[in-house]
């Protein structure tokens, strides 16, 4: 079975609510994904055989027509809470053989962010933080650390490589109230602040009585999209396109709603390939709520946060919904290739007792090699001489 890498993974700006990016319809967004993960790689459109999306109905193909790619692609869509189901999709077609390039990505619009505690239910949260022993003090750090980080990745540039700059027009408030809207470029994650402080974290009240968690530490809904290409690796010289890694393999497991929500899939994925926690160099983690991402933590005896989430996450950027599986992919898989790691793990949950992970080798860490069409991949070896340790 061919291997599907990954190449030039993006993402837009994530947008609150009331803001620019929020105005705009969902089909533009993920053209502007879908535009530059094509354009990045230098691919000429026409070398895509299919569009693969996670978003509203009838949008993929919409979305693939703006971003200038043939008529003749159909677009795919899939519905996936956990937001990773579009690049599942995209590898299963690489490795079929029924596509070689695959353009795979989500797109999301932004909700009022008091519907925001929907998503995540507060008694599960605390269940969690009972079990493994979390506290409120543990939970607000979390938050804080994962503001401080998107501020610092964004203050060292760490983000330009991924970030596809979107064309909006400012809300009516940025407008001064004048008639005509004003294009501009929104090149800048507009939730993401650097101002946040330990007192505004600790004065926030608990969603329970008594409780660990607060709304401070629960993402809120964001607007955005995000893409990559997944391509054949027997493809990769001929399109002459540089993968950053290859989706090595994902999992979806349930639970009995008394452990993290992604736990049983993370064991799983990691036993079937001969892993062990430690062996992972990166870990993005969906940070619905700080409790869910520690307690996950926990459960595999880390309690070092150095390689989890290092440039932040939803409690910083918000939670871009459809769009946040191929987001956190983007983020992690260009920090992956700046620290020269081998392996990462992209793991969200779609409900409280259930979730996926998907695991991500380096293509450093593996140079691709030009396999003859038919031939099979054989697996990982388990441990790989001299690599990195972040």
């Amino acid at each position: 079975m061919r291997r599907a890498a990954i190449v030039s993974p993006v993402r837009t700006p994530s947008g609150f609510a009331g803001g620019a990016l929020a105005a705009l319809p969902p089909g533009r967004l993920a053209a502007a994904a879908i535009a530059g993960a094509v354009g990045r790689a230098e691919l000429d459109g026409a070398r895509v055989d299919e569009v693969v999306l996670a978003g509203p109905p009838g949008l993929a193909r919409l979305a693939a027509l703006d971003a200038g790619l043939p008529s003749a692609l159909a677009g795919f869509e899939v519905g996936s809470a956990d937001g990773l189901a579009a690049l599942i999709v995209a590898a299963t077609m690489v490795h079929a053989e029924t596509a070689a390039v695959v353009v795979a990505g989500g797109v999301h619009d932004t909700v009022p962010a008091e519907t925001a505690l929907a998503a995540v239910d507060p008694a599960h949260a605390e269940r969690l933080a009972g079990r493994y022993h979390l506290t409120r003090t543990e939970s607000d750090e979390f938050a804080l650390s994962s503001h401080r980080r998107t501020a610092r990745a964004w203050r060292q540039g760490i983000f330009d490589a991924e970030i596809v700059p979107v064309v909006a027009a400012a809300p009516d408030e940025l407008r001064h109230r004048t008639e005509s809207a004003v294009p501009h470029l929104v090149g800048r994650d507009e939730q993401s602040r650097a101002d946040v402080s330990t007192r505004a974290l600790t004065s926030a009240a608990p969603l329970l009585p008594d409780s660990v968690l607060t709304a401070a530490a629960v993402s809120v809904p964001a607007a955005g999209a995000a893409a990559c290409l997944m391509v054949a690796e027997d493809r990769l010289i001929d399109l002459a396109l540089e993968p950053l890694a290859y989706m090595t393999d994902w999992v979806a497991a349930g639970t009995d709603g008394s452990m993290p929500a992604v736990a049983a899939a993370v064991a799983k994925l990691l036993s079937r390939n001969g892993l062990s926690f430690d062996d992972i160099d990166l870990l993005e983690i969906a940070e619905r709520s700080a409790v869910e991402v520690l307690a996950l933590l926990r459960h595999f005896g880390r309690h070092d946060l150095g390689a989890v989430n290092v440039n932040g996450g939803a409690l910083a950027l918000g939670d871009p919904g459809l769009a946040a599986g191929a987001r956190m992919t983007a983020t992690l898989l260009h920090e992956l290739a700046r620290r020269g790691g081998a392996y990462a793990l992209v793991a969200a949950d779609s409900a409280a007792d259930r979730g996926v992970a998907v695991l991500f080798e380096s293509s450093a860490a593996a140079p691709p090699a030009n396999t003859p069409k038919g031939a099979r991949f054989h697996g990982l070896r388990s441990r790989r001489s001299g690599r990195h340790r972040a």
